[in-house]
C-alpha cells in the first residue's frame, strides 16, 4: 500500500476535537476496509499554532483516502502521496 498525507485546515480546533476527528477517521478506515477499500489511519499531528493538522494514511489510492475522510466527516484540504523515509526501528 502507498502512504498518503492528509493536510487539514482546522482553525480553533481543540485537542479534544482533534482527538474525536482522529477516532472518526480511524473508524471510517476500518469500515471502508471491511467493505474492501483497504485504508488504514496511522495517526497524525495537530499544529495548534497554525490551526492545521497532518494525518497519515495507507491505501491503494488517494481517492480511497478522500472517500474515508468524507465518510468520517473530517475536512481534508489536500491528500498527497508520500514516501516514508523514517528509519525502521
Amino acid at each position: 500500500m502507498t502512504s498518503f498525507l492528509v493536510f487539514r485546515d482546522l482553525p480553533g480546533v481543540t485537542r479534544d476535537q482533534y482527538a474525536a476527528a482522529q477516532r472518526a477517521a480511524a473508524d471510517a478506515a476500518r469500515r471502508a476496509t471491511a467493505d474492501g477499500c483497504y485504508v488504514t489511519y496511522d495517526g497524525g499531528f495537530l499544529l495548534p499554532a497554525t490551526g492545521q493538522a497532518i494525518c497519515i494514511f495507507h491505501a491503494r489510492s488517494a481517492a480511497d483516502v478522500t472517500t474515508v475522510n468524507e465518510i468520517a466527516g473530517v475536512p481534508a484540504a489536500n491528500v498527497t502521496e508520500a514516501i516514508d523515509m523514517r528509519a525502521a526501528t
